[in-house]
């Protein structure tokens, strides 16, 4: 059974950002955006691996990314 696979927006501290996203990528995350001004990165990481996100240094938050579908489907 494969893992789950979430979208999420990690937020940065300060000018940290270029140093973090090798160690954000080593630690699973598979970066779609980075908005360097705003100290934001989106991507996709496995569930199991959110945690290791969080431990990287200069990482504040990671927040997952919710999708809401309405009818029709």
């Amino acid at each position: 059974m494969p893992s789950a696979v979430d979208q999420v927006m990690v937020s940065v501290a300060g000018d940290s950002l270029p140093q973090v996203l090798d160690d954000l990528r080593e630690a699973g995350l598979v970066v779609d955006t980075v908005l360097e001004a705003l100290g934001v990165v989106t991507g996709t990481v496995q569930v199991r691996a959110i945690p290791a996100l969080l431990s990287v240094p200069g990482v504040l938050d990671v927040e997952r990314q919710w999708r809401v579908q309405l009818p029709p489907y």
